[in-house]
């Protein structure tokens, strides 16, 4: 696996691994994805749900066999049982053959898959990457790293130090879960501190019935109790699973020389339910056309004044004509970070307003719910301007602006602005 040197080597075939790969492959470069485990999609490690502004978004039309349930919006439960809905129609799906798909189209517009490849060591010498794998070693001119919240490449070449937040996602795939159509959320601090409960339908009663909260060591706890709450105790468990999830945002460093990371790598989730499909469909594609851009480019340096070599010595001519600049440099790949800032949601601001949320404990969550009407599918100004109304009389004006900024966390958990 030594021979030939790729343009980009990939590591892992999830979604950002997948739609990276198939971006890269599509604009003319040689590609390869490695996967540590021996099927792509298996284990599935989260809630699977994504919505269809997210599909359009990304020019995927889903095959009927990856979709568990076309769903009809997403539902909000607070402490008290109040409920808003988010009319917003998407997909429960069934993930590892949705992330089977994406492999299909990778490969078809010419990426090559390795399973079994587990990456295991990498170093950069003269512009190109060595990867050690379980199947032998791989060379290519850039890595994107889509191997989850680990990060492969940073635990390799430190280019990340800080050590990421989690917090732990688990939940059991359950059969006679009755359901509406909507995704169902829960805020119940006493059940999932710094965190939130789901119940995501899919086709003949079945359901992923789950939780992620700060408190790893309790999660299973507060999961079982979930689950008898809501009348579910005694159906039948198909399997559980579940995984650590980044909370903390962004990592500081999101690309290096010949390298970017993407998805879960680079820290990229959905403040508020923790969705990171799309995020990851989407970062994935941005770090390939970053790199297709700073191979198309491939610039030189400036060829010093002909009068000026005129007094040079060989030496110093050969010096200052230099080699080409390295169009994989970190500098090259500035632009990934510029790409994803402006086209993702302001993380640290709605990560603020999460937390916001949280300090108002589940009486002030349900008075939250109070001053929200039933839908809040598309509010206008006017209805906005009546929540403020009424979150200043609730609430009062020393925390209307804590308020606001809970909100906007909200607000921004929509499918068009990346939150599933």
């Amino acid at each position: 696996m030594s021979d030939p040197v790729f343009d980009i080597a990939v590591i892992g075939a999830g979604p950002a691994g997948l739609s990276a790969a198939k971006k890269a492959a599509q604009g003319g470069l040689t590609v390869i994805v490695l996967e540590e485990h021996a099927k792509v999609g298996e284990p599935v490690h989260c809630g699977e749900c994504l919505s269809a502004f997210a599909t359009k978004r990304m020019g995927l039309e889903l095959p009927e066999e990856v979709v568990a349930l076309h769903v009809k919006g997403i539902r909000v439960v607070f402490p008290d049982n109040s409920s808003i809905i988010f009319r917003e129609e998407g997909y429960d799906l069934e993930k590892h053959l949705f992330e089977q798909y994406l492999a299909v189209l990778a490969q078809g517009a010419g990426a090559q898959l390795h399973t079994s490849s587990r990456v295991v060591g990498m170093k950069r010498e003269n512009g190109v990457w060595t990867l050690s794998t379980l199947g032998g070693e791989v060379r290519a001119r850039a890595v994107i790293d889509a191997s989850g919240f680990q990060s492969v490449a940073s635990e390799f070449t430190g280019l990340n130090t800080e050590k990421t937040k989690t917090v732990m996602g688990a939940q059991y795939y359950m059969e006679d879960v009755p359901n509406d159509g909507y995704i169902e959320f829960y805020l119940l601090p006493r059940l999932a501190p710094e965190g939130d409960l789901w119940i995501i339908p899919k086709k003949g009663g079945r359901a992923n019935v789950g939780l992620v909260t700060a408190e790893s060591a309790n999660a299973q706890k507060y999961l079982k109790q979930f689950v008898k709450e809501k009348g579910l105790e005694g159906k039948k468990i198909i399997k559980p699973f579940g995984g650590a999830i980044p909370a903390s945002g962004p990592l500081r460093k999101t690309y290096g020389d010949g390298l970017i990371l993407a998805g879960d790598a680079a820290g990229f989730t959905s403040p508020m339910f923790e969705g990171g499909t799309q995020l990851a469909l989407k970062s994935g594609e941005l770090a390939a056309l970053t790199i297709v851009r700073a191979l198309g480019k491939n610039p030189r340096p400036m060829t010093p004044d002909i009068n000026d070599m005129a007094s040079m010595t060989d030496e110093k001519k050969e010096a200052a004509i230099g080699e080409p600049a390295d169009p994989l440099c970190a500098d090259g790949l500035s632009e990934y970070e510029h790409a994803w800032r402006e086209e993702f949601p302001p993380y640290v601001k709605l990560l603020a307003g999460k937390h916001e949320m949280y300090a108002l404990g589940e009486q002030g969550l349900s008075k939250l719910a109070h001053i929200l009407p039933p839908d809040v599918t598309g509010m206008g100004a006017q209805k906005k301007a009546l929540i403020a109304l009424k979150a200043l009389a609730a609430f009062g004006p020393g925390k209307v602006m804590k308020i606001k900024s809970a909100l906007d966390t909200f607000a921004y958990s929509t499918g068009e602005m990346y939150g599933w």
